[in-house]
This record gives structure tokens, C-alpha cells and sequence, in this order.
């Protein structure tokens, strides 16, 4: 997912870096490439080389003297956001996909903000990500704790099988029921650890009840637990 989120920085830098040199030139004239703290920041004097840093850098070092006239609140955190988002992928960091669509996400919405052409790249950058973190939180692989407990179990009794088997019959026919009490069992052992794809969103019809629900239970074939009502208290009244 690295790759989606490079793709993301340089439609952010080839969209924004037009706009940065247009309101840095606007606010501080045209000769503000020669700030001895500009060119610590600037890989070359043509927008069109910038990356995503550099852009990122001179909105979030110029936000007050240039960029807060023109965005609010929200664009300055969006700005922070992404700072972060590509020393993370700089840096080789491990980044989640709901942290990717979160970054192509900021990405458009900053485009937007500035009403850059390059947004709708982004826009659709966006949604081809939206439809992996949509298809990843779906379905996902389970194995409860009972699974385990029923493994366990199965493989220490095939175990004994096999060595009941080795010790009381005779060779070779010992060896060829050891060996295939093991295949059975391993396949069963296989069999009940194996990851499950699981539902996890949206409706679905339960087998048991024919009814609709959400969630991963079925509320209606569950027990419900009643709690046992005191009987009424019996008040006796002097007469």
C-alpha cells in the first residue's frame, strides 16, 4: 500500500505546488525563493520539481503569513496530517490500509480546498482504495478459542491411537495403520484450524431462524436469560 500512498504524494505535489508559488509570490514578492530559510527547504527553483515536502513545508512554515488568510482550521491539521503521513511512508513505516484511505482522503480534501484540477486524481486514487478497505473489513479470517481447545484435543488422542497402534500389532501392518490414524488426524487438525471467512458487516439470513440480522450472531436464536421474579411480599395489616 505504499505504492497508493506515493501515488497520492505526487498528485498532492504536481496539484498544490502551483498554488504555494502563486500565494508566495502574492504575499511576499518574487524574489521570496532567496530566504535563506526557503532555500533549506526548496530542491530547485521550478514548481514542477517540487514533492510533496517541499509543498507541505513552505504552507506549514508560511501558514501564518500567507496561507491563513486564504484556509481555515481545518486545511492547517490537514497539512499537519499529511507532514506526518509522508515522514511515515519516508521512513518505510508500517501503515495500515484505513490509514492509506485516511491519507488519499486528506489528500482530496486539500486539493479541494485550493481548487486544484489535481483533485479529482485524487478523487478517484480515493475511491480504488475506499473499494480495498472496504473489501478487507468485510470479511475476515477467524479462529475462536474453541477451535484451538478442539485441536488440541484431537491431536493428543490421535497421538495415543498411533502409539496403541505401534506397540500392539505387529510390523509392518502397525506402521501402515500409525501412518494413516496420523493422515485422518492431521486432516482433522487442519480441518478445525483453518481460518474462516466471516461476515462481518451488512445483513444477512440466519439458517437456523430464516430470519434478517446484522452483526455476527443471530440475536433471535439466542437463549434469553430471564431473571427469576421475587414473589410478592405479603404485607400483613393490624387490623
Amino acid at each position: 500500500m505504499k505504492g497508493t500512498i506515493s501515488s497520492g504524494l505526487q498528485i498532492l505535489a504536481s496539484g498544490l505546488a502551483p498554488y504555494v508559488d502563486e500565494m508566495l509570490c502574492r504575499s511576499l514578492g518574487d524574489d521570496w525563493q532567496r530566504d535563506p530559510r526557503v532555500t533549506q527547504v526548496i530542491n530547485s527553483a521550478d514548481p514542477k520539481q517540487w514533492d510533496a515536502q517541499v509543498v507541505l513545508v513552505l504552507m506549514w512554515d508560511h501558514w501564518n503569513q500567507v496561507f491563513r488568510h486564504d484556509l481555515g482550521f481545518v486545511e492547517r491539521s490537514l497539512v499537519s496530517e499529511l507532514r506526518e503521513f509522508r515522514n511515515r511512508w519516508a521512513h518505510q513505516k508500517q501503515v495500515s490500509l484505513r490509514d492509506v484511505y485516511r491519507c488519499i482522503d486528506s489528500i482530496e480534501r486539500l486539493l479541494r480546498s485550493t481548487n486544484c484540477d489535481a483533485a479529482e486524481q485524487a478523487d478517484e486514487l480515493r475511491r480504488e482504495t475506499l473499494k480495498l478497505l472496504h473489501d478487507d473489513e468485510l470479511v475476515e479470517a477467524s479462529v475462536s478459542a474453541g477451535d484451538w481447545f478442539t485441536a488440541c484435543v484431537t491431536t493428543i488422542c490421535g497421538s495415543l491411537i498411533v502409539v496403541v497402534v505401534l506397540e500392539y500389532l505387529r510390523q509392518p501392518l502397525s506402521w501402515v495403520l500409525a501412518g494413516l490414524t496420523a493422515i485422518v488426524f492431521t486432516r482433522f487438525v487442519f480441518r478445525i484450524t483453518r481460518q474462516r471467512m466471516v461476515v462481518n458487516t451488512g445483513p444477512r439470513q440466519c439458517g437456523g431462524c430464516a430470519r434478517v440480522y446484522y452483526g455476527s450472531v443471530c440475536p433471535y436464536c439466542q437463549p434469553v436469560s430471564v431473571s427469576p421474579t421475587p414473589p410478592p411480599s405479603i404485607v400483613s395489616r393490624a387490623e
